[in-house]
């Protein structure tokens, strides 16, 4: 029943993200090798390495285990933002129906330790519907549009502020880094504010013309839309 499940699991990846690796032409979902199967995987995590996907016993979490990922390697300090986006983007790459699946594990295996992660189908859909803050955020950035990148904060969090001041800090780095060119993805975390208001960071690399710097939003998640819902913005993860 796994191997079924998670053969059907692989062909709609398939369908979705095809890699240059792991090429659907000519072949059935019934027949993917290891290798190939590896390759979707990878695909739907954005990440490098290896890749193992299993169903519970229950049926109820579905875990996903990376090995040996450059991003981990590379980027020790950051495991939990890669873990966090690969959940994201499989979850975004397994279709538009609701998984049967109630959470899914991130089982991130480095030289020393093993670290796991846990996110929710809850979570993942939040993340999902809230993704385009940090989508139009970077693109003002890109732009230069920092009247349109002010309305997207609460008004109330902005109220002692001004387009002028958001400039500056906006700016700042340019002399160093070079002006912002395009965003990468690295992940998310959910927190409390004071008074318990729940939170969604997201974050990111903002490729710049000398050399790229961080990018991270914190969205209220009580707000119904999303523009006017970021509450705030730093240049760091």
């Amino acid at each position: 029943m796994k191997n079924i499940l998670l053969l059907s699991l692989l062909a709609c990846l398939l369908g979705c993200q095809p890699t240059p690796s792991a090429s659907t032409e000519g072949k059935k979902s019934t027949a993917l090798t290891d290798g190939e199967q590896q390759a979707v995987l990878l695909a739907a995590t954005a990440l490098s390495g290896q890749a193992t996907a299993a169903l519970s016993p229950d049926g109820r979490s579905l875990e996903l285990t990376v090995a040996n990922s450059a991003a981990f390697t590379y980027e020790p300090d950051l495991v939990r933002l890669h873990a966090s986006r690969a959940a994201w983007v499989f979850f975004k790459n397994s279709g538009n129906e609701k998984p049967g699946y109630e959470q899914l594990n991130v089982k991130a295996i480095l030289n020393d330790t093993t670290l796991g992660y846990t996110y929710t189908i809850a979570e993942l859909t939040q993340v999902q519907s809230h993704y385009g803050a940090i989508e139009q955020v970077s693109k003002k950035l890109i732009e230069g549009d920092y009247e349109g990148l002010f309305s997207w904060f609460n008004p109330t969090e902005m109220s002692s502020s001004s387009v002028a001041s958001l400039k500056s800090y906006c700016t700042e780095l340019e002399p160093t880094n070079g002006k912002p060119e395009g965003f990468d993805f690295k992940g998310f975390s959910f927190n409390k504010i004071s008074g318990g208001t729940p939170t969604l960071n997201l974050a990111g690399q903002l490729r710049r013309s000398i050399k790229p710097s961080p990018l991270s939003i914190t969205v209220d998640l009580t707000k119904p839309e999303l523009k006017g819902s970021v509450l705030a913005m730093q240049f760091a993860y």
